[in-house]
């Protein structure tokens, strides 16, 4: 049996009940850490709730999923996933695997930051195409192309930062709207600016575009958002929460 399942974004408290049964079920514990990172726990963390050896997976062995299927034939195998297991298409590809090599599989899902996002007070209906800026972006488009459709259809605009756990690097909301300023976006369109959503102290901040470079996001992982055009008056109103110095 191949348990994927979601643990959440903040702690190794975020495992569902069903989740950590599960886990106690399991011989293999591989850990996906190369798509996200938690907010406030470290490996060892989750070893002691969770009372198994947890091994970190990079992006090879999941890509090259034999390792973790063929364990999952003869014994219980988990396969834990930061937030949600199908945020990342990687993810899909593991289950299509296991499912065309006859491998029981059972889902078990989690916060992501696909539906924590609304903390911030933004209508989740009204999000567009998500995006994600890179790290290396120079030549890089797309999430410009991807906003200006979102923006032009009056939805709002998630941008996911690019981030190396393993080499403990993370984009900044300063680098991203860098970014989006070198590919001409108004310096003076309202943004919001979110650290450590999922978490019990997330970080939030709303501003013109410009302005928002100079708040100092302390957490990770951080994300971007740009509203649409037209706002509902209680998206106004949360915005308008977030929208000084120190706020959250």
């Amino acid at each position: 049996m191949l348990y994927i399942i979601g643990i959440g974004l903040g702690d190794e408290k975020d495992i569902t009940l069903k989740g950590l049964e599960s886990i106690k079920k399991c011989d293999f514990v591989y850990l996906e850490n190369y798509t996200s990172k938690l907010t406030n726990a470290k490996i060892a963390d989750l070893e002691r709730l969770y009372g198994k050896k947890i091994i970190p997976a990079d992006r090879s062995l999941i890509e090259n999923s034999n390792e973790l299927l063929q364990k999952s034939k003869k014994n219980n195998a988990a396969f834990l996933v930061i937030g949600d297991p199908f945020g990342a298409t990687t993810h899909v590809n593991l289950l299509l695997e296991a499912k065309k090599q006859n491998i029981e599989v059972k889902i078990i899902h989690n916060t992501s930051i696909l539906n924590a996002i609304g903390e911030v007070g933004l209508e989740l209906y009204k999000l567009g195409h998500v995006t994600s800026i890179p790290f290396h972006n120079k030549d890089i488009k797309t999430a410009i192309k991807v906003f200006n459709k979102n923006y032009k259809n009056d939805m709002h605009t998630l941008f996911l930062l690019d981030l190396d756990p393993i080499n403990n690097r993370y984009m900044t909301v300063k680098e991203a709207i860098d970014y989006l300023l070198r590919n001409n976006i108004n310096k003076n369109i309202l943004a919001v600016g979110c650290s450590a959503i999922g978490s019990d102290e997330p970080e939030i901040k709303a501003d013109k575009l410009e302005n928002l470079k100079d708040y100092d996001f302390k957490k990770y992982p951080q994300c971007l958002i740009i509203p649409a055009k037209k706002l509902h008056f209680i998206e106004e109103e949360a915005l308008k929460l977030h929208s000084s110095a120190g706020s959250t």
